[in-house]
């Protein structure tokens, strides 16, 4: 299993290349004799499917579906890997960039739309320079928004013993919540590296965003840590795009110093449903 600190290095070491061409996606029938070069060949029990380049489906008279552009990330990563794809599909997704990732020995190769090829080379290149992550010092603690870096023994811990809102989340709930979070600000001690505080945002990345999972482990209550996460959170020049909402049962005082307000008539809501 990939630990954070492995995450980290192989984010550093993406070196996304972008290759040439377009390429689309089909299928045909199993043991269809090929008069092209695919660039990848997935045998399905409906089919076979072909990612192959444009011009070459149309030369075979195969129908493409999917117009893409093909990202190879040359960073050499374990098959047995855990949490790297996961990292770049939910940044990619965090921009509404759609796509399709193939592992293979060596690398692993993305399939987006061809339209958005230099916008996901900027999310890659982002991810690799560590330009997507901000970072601040409050005090004896630092605000970090890289999600490799997350404690997740930590944040398990405190949702699955403290938190009166999440209990009846397994640990794989949590597991997923983190890798599809558009965004997550945490809080660190200088001293010792170990995280203190913790916050995930849910988003469309536009103009809209939902506030989850806002905690503090006891030891570092009152020390302001809390406001100076949820801050990082909704105002900086990201956070003050959104449209925020959350749920809770307390801290109500605290929220409210950043515009957080009970909602208007124009507001509705369906909760989760009980079971019974």
């Amino acid at each position: 299993m990939t630990g954070s600190t492995d995450l980290r290095e192989l984010l550093s070491g993406l070196d996304p290349q972008l290759r040439e061409g377009v390429h689309v996606f089909a299928t045909v029938p199993r043991g269809t004799r090929l008069d092209v070069e695919p660039v990848a060949v997935f045998e399905e029990d409906e089919g076979r499917t072909l990612v192959l380049r444009e011009d070459d489906a149309a030369a075979a008279g195969i129908t493409g579906e999917y117009r893409c552009a093909w990202i190879t990330l040359k960073v050499h990563s374990s098959l047995a890997a855990v949490g790297l794809l996961a990292r770049v599909t939910g940044a990619l997704a965090a921009q509404g960039i759609s796509v399709n990732p193939i592992s293979g020995f060596h690398h692993d190769h993305l399939f987006v739309p061809h339209e958005r090829a230099a916008d996901a080379m900027r999310v890659l290149d982002g991810l690799r320079n560590g330009g997507a992550h901000r970072r601040a010092v409050v005090g004896e603690y630092e605000l970090d928004d890289d999600p490799a870096r997350v404690d997740r023994d930590v944040v398990w811990r405190f949702l699955s013993t403290e938190a009166y809102w999440a209990r009846w989340r397994t640990r794989a709930d949590v597991e997923t919540q983190i890798d599809r979070a558009w965004r997550i600000v945490a809080a660190y001690r200088r001293d010792t590296g170990e995280m203190v505080a913790f916050a995930r945002a849910v988003a469309d990345g536009v103009s809209f965003a939902y506030l989850a999972d806002v905690f503090v482990v006891p030891e570092a209550r009152g020390t302001g840590v809390g406001v100076a996460v949820t801050a990082a959170m909704v105002d900086d020049e990201v956070g003050k795009r959104m449209r925020w909402v959350l749920f809770t049962g307390d801290a109500h005082t605290l929220y409210a110093k950043f515009g957080f307000a009970a909602p208007d008539d124009t507001c509705m809501v369906r909760d989760i449903p009980t079971a019974g």
